[in-house]
């Protein structure tokens, strides 16, 4: 009966810590590292940016950077792996979960203000496994708990873009953060099968979120800070980066951002290291290098690399991007008091269009 009430505890506290969806989880689930093609090839960059209309969920002062009107929409998969060793051995189980559903419209309504509206899945609860315990006084597995969870969070908004000083950007956005998650957990006991349990919680979510930024354009220097709200399934967010581009032309830029998940209460840490170089007028290329320390009771670390193209024909621009990134963490979830390691990483693809009217 241990592992049942375990089970109904983890449906009644916070989880311990993120991790795609597993069953420690429960709180935030995963993070999206970006909500569109171009976002997820720049690791999930929330301060600094290129301009992109779904800034509007991230650095809404970033939108001012790229004139006129341009509409955007990504989708994509992600394929998930969890591998850990318990009482039988080493495990892993793959799972196929929807990355990057999005789109965004901004339009420059004169030179110092520009508008957008944006809709983006934010964050992703789907996991599907089955854990085996050995108790030590009877031969082979005694016991199974089964976990799957699905669903996620979605968020809507409008802001604007206003250039207040000829060296200051400054932008705001509110809307609607909304979704839902549905579990269910299944304890078996092959020894006393009447301790068999079955627990399902369900939660959904529809609350006000909003979003604030500055971009400060030095020359060839771009420092952005941005600001996104909490609600009760997604972490409030802090962020801090500057860009540096190479040449006068802006080809080519390096940057460095630095993430607070949580600020003033866990204080998880991202750090991402970003470029982007654009060979031709209709040619660009994007890359990140990210790291992730979760300070949470039970802490985590991860590395993350990510890559992505635009193709321009004319008004029309072709994104793609691929995004790997890997936590290893321990897992309380059986027991506090002989935790398991856990490795889990997530591949995503994503695939999106811009449209420059």
């Amino acid at each position: 009966m241990r592992l049942t009430y375990l089970a109904l505890a983890l449906l009644l506290v916070p989880g311990v810590v993120m991790a795609y969806g597993y069953a420690d989880a429960l709180e935030n689930g995963t993070a999206l590292p970006g909500y569109n093609a171009v976002g997820i090839s720049l690791g999930g960059a929330r301060a600094v940016g290129f301009g992109d209309a779904l800034s509007i969920l991230t650095n809404p002062a970033d939108i001012y950077r790229i004139p006129g009107t341009s509409m955007n929409v990504s989708v994509g998969p992600a394929v998930l792996k969890e591998s850990f060793e318990d009482s039988t051995g080493y495990n892993y189980y793959n799972w196929l979960a929807l990355s990057t559903l999005s789109a965004a419209v901004k339009t420059e309504i004169s030179p110092r203000l520009s508008l957008g509206l944006g809709l983006a899945r934010i964050s992703d609860y789907s996991f599907d496994g089955t854990y085996y315990v050995s108790d030590g006084f009877a031969p082979g597995i005694t016991k199974s708990y089964r976990v799957n969870s699905t669903g996620g969070l979605f968020e809507a908004a409008a802001g604007f873009s206003w250039r207040a000083l000829r060296l200051l950007n400054l932008g705001l956005s509110a809307g609607i953060r909304f979704g839902e998650m549905n579990y269910d957990s299944v304890y078996s006991d092959r020894i006393d099968p009447s301790n068999d349990t079955t627990v399902s919680s369900s939660w959904r979510e529809d609350q006000f979120a909003w979003h604030a930024g500055m971009m400060i354009p030095l020359g060839m220097t771009s420092i952005g800070i941005s600001w996104g709200s909490a609600t009760d399934h997604f972490h409030s967010r802090l962020a801090a980066g500057v860009l540096l581009y190479t040449g006068e032309t802006r080809q080519a830029a390096l940057g460095v951002e630095a993430e607070l998940v949580d600020p003033g209460g866990d204080d998880d840490l991202e750090v991402r290291f970003l470029g982007r170089i654009s060979p031709s007028a209709s040619a660009v290329f994007r890359g990140a290098i990210s790291y992730s320390d979760i300070r949470r009771e039970l802490e985590a670390q991860g590395l993350g690399l990510s890559f992505g193209s635009g193709i321009s024909f004319g008004r029309f621009t072709i994104e793609g991007a691929f995004a790997w990134s890997s936590i290893t963490r321990d897992s309380g979830s059986f027991s506090v008091h002989d935790p398991f390691n856990v490795d889990l990483s997530r591949s995503i693809l994503s695939f999106g269009l811009n449209w420059n009217l």
